[in-house]
């Protein structure tokens, strides 16, 4: 039987005894801390829960809902990036450094719902394309269970998105 790691409500299967591997390293560091990865999607719904909050929106529970996943996300994107022989630093495997530049700071509702329905098309994309590259079956199990989630976030935005109309 399959040993699983249960974190925040999610499953995925847990990594253990892979080798060292610095192409499926850098595929993880990406979709990790890449300027369209789990932890700017973080970054942009938390700014935006912080902004709705205080106004009693009921949009700010959204995106803090969907950004406690992605941080539970970049959380098994870190440990699998360390188990390849990496180090979780907040960049890209290109090297560009998060910061708060990836943040789209627009104030209007309508605008943030469909910033975040493009980022989440864009993460979805990126979560396919990595999949595809990489014959680990653990790792590919794990990345298919973010996915899902992430496809489950991308239905939760476009229903608020069509009620906005």
């Amino acid at each position: 039987m399959k040993e699983l790691f249960v974190g925040e409500g999610n499953v995925y299967p847990k990594i253990k005894g892979i080798k060292n591997n610095s192409y499926y390293q850098g595929l993880l560091q990406n979709l990790y801390a890449g300027g369209d990865g789990e932890m700017a999607s973080f970054l942009q719904l938390s700014y935006q829960n912080f902004i709705l909050s205080p106004f009693g929106s009921s949009h700010a529970s959204t995106f803090a809902s969907i950004a406690e996943e992605d941080l539970v996300h970049a959380k098994e994107l870190a440990k699998a990036i360390i188990m390849l022989g990496g180090d979780p630093a907040f960049c890209s495997n290109q090297g560009v450094w998060l910061s708060g530049r990836v943040v789209d700071y627009v104030k209007g509702i309508k605008q943030m719902v469909a910033i975040n329905i493009e980022a989440k098309e864009k993460s979805i994309i990126d979560y396919k394309t990595t999949i595809a590259k990489i014959e680990e079956l653990e790792i590919k199990r794990m990345l298919e269970g973010i996915l899902s989630e992430e496809e489950g976030h991308l239905l939760k935005l476009k229903t608020v998105y069509r009620a906005m109309q």
